[in-house]
């Protein structure tokens, strides 16, 4: 699968602090197994992998602070926001 043409879909954009993220693929499955949230500055805040044959899961706020963060997976970076 090309990196650059696989959809990868991040929900909500704005997430309530301590609720969970919600990631999707429109392929059979996601493009890489790893990825990471990073904060404004770059910085690894959190990151994982994922099963081969997912399609979507979730990953829980609790412990990331307010903010602008980037979902990272492969070339692929989705910004979403963590709110009050």
């Amino acid at each position: 699968m090309n990196n650059q043409t696989a959809r990868v879909f991040v929900s909500p954009a704005e997430v309530m602090k301590n609720t969970s993220l919600h990631i999707k693929t429109a392929e059979t499955h996601f493009p890489e197994k790893d990825y990471c949230i990073t904060d404004e500055d770059g910085r690894v805040v959190r990151k994982g992998s994922v099963n081969d044959r997912v399609t979507e899961f979730t990953l829980s706020m609790v412990g990331i602070q307010t903010g602008v963060y980037r979902f990272i997976m492969g070339t692929i970076q989705q910004k979403f926001v963590v709110v009050l």
